[in-house]
């Protein structure tokens, strides 16, 4: 089998829509585990690094509040993670066609993983990582910078992109709309938008996810993203077609992909990604609920504790058949546009 064929076949194992994924057989006893920019962004000020430290965990000084995640070592290691379970899903960096980009931007860019790998891909390309925390490496390709910046500000850069990346990050924008627009009006005519993100509450192939902690986790994530003014989950991540159409872009394609939540698909590949996502899940979950429930939802920090130790038996529980949509979408500014 040629490498091109191979690709498009692990593609196709993880396409959501049209798939439905057959359980395992297991028992108890198995494993679960198996230079200038004073005019375009904030410098680097000893406040930028002062982190909002809160029930153990650290938080962005910058912009303090606005994305809810931690930014800890112990985070940055997950999304590192989270990048090679990106890498198996969709085997390349990005979905778009892009042909020999000039400049591209990476919003949310968090441990800079992502852009690094961009940048050396596309050598020839000046590429701009942005995200409100620092931590980013210092030793990169010479044709990337990372820089502290809110998307959600104006954008005052001295160029437009051929190409602006948008991942797993719906939950972090009062107003996507805004950003979409943004991000339309700062692309070159051709260039490219693409969001590759997540849904929220998990689905399953069956019943085996009803009145689990798991589901009711999702409904609550939601819940409380929406009252802290900052919708997360598919109640962005289903829109963003409408949204982009709504702007102007053209060629709007969208594919469907889906991470298991834990080990409980009988296909191989399938298989192997629940795994890494049930560690994804694991690592991070204590972290996903912390700010949002405590500052959404007004529960106590014991209160979480204790949600959180049932959802992580849900996760890890090969029975309950779920999994998390994971769709992306890419669409071009026409070669018209101003």
């Amino acid at each position: 089998m040629s490498d091109g064929a191979a690709e498009t076949e692990s593609i196709s194992l993880n396409h959501a829509r049209e798939q439905t994924l057959e359980a395992d057989s297991w028992s108890d006893n198995d494993s679960a585990l198996g230079d200038d920019t004073q005019s375009t962004t904030t410098s680097l000020s000893e406040s930028i690094y002062s982190y909002r430290q809160e029930h153990g965990r650290t938080y962005h000084a910058y912009k303090d509040g606005q994305y809810v995640f931690p930014n800890d070592e112990r985070e940055q290691d997950r999304l590192d993670l989270q990048h090679h379970m990106c890498n198996l899903t969709y085997r390349r960096l990005h979905l778009a066609p892009l042909r020999s980009p000039r400049h591209a931007l990476d919003i949310g860019t968090g441990t800079g993983i992502w852009a690094m790998d961009f940048a050396d891909q596309y050598p020839n390309c000046e590429v701009t990582g942005i995200d409100l925390s620092p931590g980013q490496p210092s030793f990169v390709p010479p044709n990337l910078k990372y820089i502290i910046d809110d998307a959600e500000e104006l954008w005052v850069y001295d160029h437009r992109f051929d190409y602006v990346h948008c991942r797993l990050m719906a939950g972090c924008f009062a107003d996507p709309e805004k950003l979409i627009q943004q991000a339309f009006d700062n692309l070159e005519p051709g260039g490219y938008l693409e969001f590759q993100d997540y849904g929220l509450p998990c689905r399953s192939v069956d019943d085996t996810l009803d009145g689990t902690s798991l589901e009711k986790w999702g409904i609550l994530m939601c819940e409380a993203a929406r009252k802290l003014g900052r919708p997360m989950g598919t109640e962005v991540s289903e829109k963003y077609r409408g949204w982009m159409e709504a702007v102007g872009f053209v060629e709007i394609e969208e594919q469907h992909f889906m991470w298991p939540s834990n080990p409980w698909p009988k296909d191989k590949y399938m298989k192997e990604l629940g795994n890494w996502n049930m560690i994804n899940i694991l690592e991070g979950l204590e972290g996903f609920c912390l700010a949002l429930m405590t500052r959404g939802l007004g529960w106590k920090k014991e209160e979480v504790d204790v949600f959180v130790a049932k959802v992580s038996s849900d996760v890890k529980n090969r029975g309950i058949h779920a999994y998390y949509p994971m769709p992306v979408v890419w669409g071009r500014k026409p070669l018209t546009a101003n």
